[in-house]
């Protein structure tokens, strides 16, 4: 799963008033920006890096902790605490692994492989290279996951000649289910695992990625489970972040995307479209020009606002929208405030120490969520950015999972 992709730095910009924002200051030289909801009567929130120097926490180094070889964390932290009591953080290579403990403090990386692709040649099974990337659950014991499934063309010369990664890549959304609270996981068989897929033929050989990619954690709301995911253009698929929500998270079929009006795309495979009717089975991509590559989403019930972590990854950016990590708000994940730093490279650079690490998969947890997924945000939170250091002497294995602590303030206000 790569850390980067080709995203549309020219905007967002630090501080730039827009949409639902009323208010900019600045904390600790940093410009932020306070968003307002459409209550009458709602919250302002700020998220604010607040890790002192050299105190960002090492959860899981590939120098010391690794499984094998391929033992890397690629992609962005989740977290979801089982029926017993036992918190499961996953930030995994294809070979999926946990890390598992009591709590946040004492998690201890697993060389048990959770999951695993099949590896299969034929693109139309899904089953090719697979990362567990979301998670929901309400009990601890049934946990309800989607995966980010490549099909890695550049491995099968029969359809991708120049065996270029990004060239033959094809991305879809797939379902796993886990029902001894996280410790396996195992999903349904071909089309019936499908979330998110192009309605097109697989043809090999495009010059750059297609499909849908890296979704976020999964977000509960009044009854209904949300997700945001990448997707690359293709066809009438536009480039961009797409939304896509359920009632029934068990089903995978249930999924649909945001269309630009509402939650009616439903998402098929190429064999099972109606001819003339694919173009019909794209999503709409929301917040355009708000945020970068997306990394967490999480529910703030006190505010009533979601919150998106996005980040632009170091090499990238500009002087006005630097590499780093952003957040940005919206009442109902259609309509976003622009994103706002909240921490930059140069500042992580400050606690690695040597200045050519990048960084990449940034997400936000908070560590006192009551939910079982701890996508919501409690009113006392313990909220941590997770984030990945990548190291230049042993690439793309020399890496690092790193947390920092961050801290969420709001402040009650009535429109006038």
């Amino acid at each position: 799963m790569r850390h980067s992709r080709h995203a549309n730095h020219k905007s967002p910009r630090r501080c730039q008033l827009r949409g639902p924002v009323v208010h900019a200051l600045t904390i600790v030289g940093v410009c932020v920006v306070i968003v307002l909801g459409q209550n009458p009567a709602t919250a302002k929130i700020i998220v604010v890096d607040a890790a002192e120097p050299n105190h960002d926490v090492v959860l899981f180094s590939w120098y010391k902790d690794r499984c094998e070889q391929t033992d890397i964390p690629d992609a962005p932290a989740r977290a979801f605490r089982d029926y017993k009591g036992q918190v499961h953080l996953i930030a995994t290579h294809e070979r999926n692994r946990a890390l598992v403990g009591p709590d946040f403090d004492h998690l201890h990386h697993s060389c048990t492989v959770i999951y695993q692709g099949a590896h299969s040649d034929d693109p139309s099974l899904f089953d090719d290279r697979q990362w567990l990337t979301s998670f929901t659950t309400v009990d601890g014991r049934n946990i309800y996951a989607i995966v980010h499934n490549e099909y890695q063309g550049n491995l099968r010369r029969s359809v991708c000649p120049s065996s270029s990664y990004n060239s033959c890549w094809r991305n879809s959304l797939t379902f796993a289910v886990s029902h001894d609270g996280g410790y396996s996981f195992h999903e349904p068989v071909g089309s019936q695992k499908i979330i998110a897929t192009l309605p097109y033929p697989y043809r090999g050989e495009l010059g750059h990625p297609a499909g849908y990619f890296q979704p976020t954690n999964i977000v509960y709301k009044d009854k209904a489970y949300f997700v945001m995911f990448h997707a690359e253009a293709l066809g009438a698929q536009h480039w961009g972040e797409c939304l896509a929500k359920t009632t029934e998270p068990t089903d995978p079929r249930s999924w649909r995307a945001w269309d630009g009006k509402g939650f009616n795309v439903g998402f098929l495979d190429a064999n099972s479209v109606r001819a003339g009717q694919a173009d019909a089975h794209v999503c709409q991509p929301i917040g355009v020009g708000h945020f970068y590559d997306v990394g967490s989403l999480s529910y703030d019930p006190a505010s009533d606002l979601f919150i998106l972590v996005s980040f632009i990854p170091k090499g990238q950016g500009s002087s006005e929208t630097p590499p780093g990590a952003y957040f940005a708000t919206s009442p109902d994940l259609v309509m976003w405030s622009p994103s706002v730093l909240i921490v930059s490279a140069e500042t992580l650079d400050r606690h690695a120490g040597p200045t050519n690490v990048r960084y990449g998969f940034f997400s936000m947890i908070d560590e006192a969520s009551s939910r079982h997924d701890f996508s919501e945000i409690d009113p006392s939170p313990s909220l941590f950015l997770y984030y990945v250091r990548f190291y230049p002497d042993s690439p793309p294995y020399s890496r690092t999972l790193v947390k920092r602590k961050l801290v969420l303030r709001r402040a009650s206000t009535s429109q006038k």
